[in-house]
C-alpha cells in the first residue's frame, strides 16, 4: 500500500490530483490511501481521509510513503527508516520546502522531486532504494548546518 500525506498545514491538492490520476492510468500502483488535508481536490481513485488524531499506523502499514516536504514529516520518516517520496509543495513561503529537501539530499541520500509529474518514475525507483540509516546525532547535526547556512 502506498501512503501519501500532505501534513495539516497547507493544501496540496496537485499532489492529490496527480496521484489520483496516476492511480487509475495505472501509473502507480494501488492501493493508494491519501490523506487530503484541507485540500479542495478529493479523488476518485484512491481511498482518502481529511485528518486523523495520528496517521502512525497508516504510515508503518505503507510499503511507501509519498510525502509533502516538510520537516516535520520527512525527518520522522528518515528516524522510522521508512521509504520515502518527498514532494516540495510550491504553495509554502519562498518555496522553502524544496531548498529544505535539496539541502537535506546532499547530506542524505533521499528521493525527492519539485515536480509532481516525475512521481511514476521515482514510485519505481523507490522500489529498489532504501534511505541511509541515521542516527540523532547526524540528523541534528545536518539541520544545524542547514539552520546556519540560512
Amino acid at each position: 500500500m502506498i501512503f501519501v500525506t500532505v501534513g495539516t498545514t497547507l493544501s496540496f491538492d496537485a499532489l492529490i490530483e496527480a496521484v489520483d490520476n496516476f492511480a487509475v492510468a495505472g501509473s502507480i500502483p494501488g492501493p493508494i490511501v491519501c490523506q487530503i488535508g484541507n485540500g479542495a481536490y478529493v479523488p476518485k481513485n484512491c481511498e482518502h481521509f481529511r485528518f486523523q488524531p495520528s496517521i502512525d499506523d497508516w504510515i508503518k502499514k505503507a510499503s511507501l510513503v509519498v510525502c509533502h516536504g516538510g520537516t516535520g514529516t520527512v525527518l520522522a520518516l528518515l528516524s522510522m527508516k521508512k521509504n520515502f517520496i518527498a514532494v516540495a509543495n510550491r504553495l509554502g513561503a519562498d518555496n522553502h520546502q524544496a531548498q529544505f529537501l535539496a539541502r537535506l539530499n546532499k547530506n542524505i541520500p533521499i528521493l525527492w522531486t519539485g515536480e509532481v509529474s516525475e512521481l511514476p518514475v521515482l514510485v519505481q525507483k523507490a522500489a529498489s532504494f532504501r534511505p541511509d540509516e541515521i542516527v540523532a546525532e547526524r540528523v541534528s547535526d545536518d539541520i544545524r548546518k542547514y539552520l546556519n547556512s540560512l
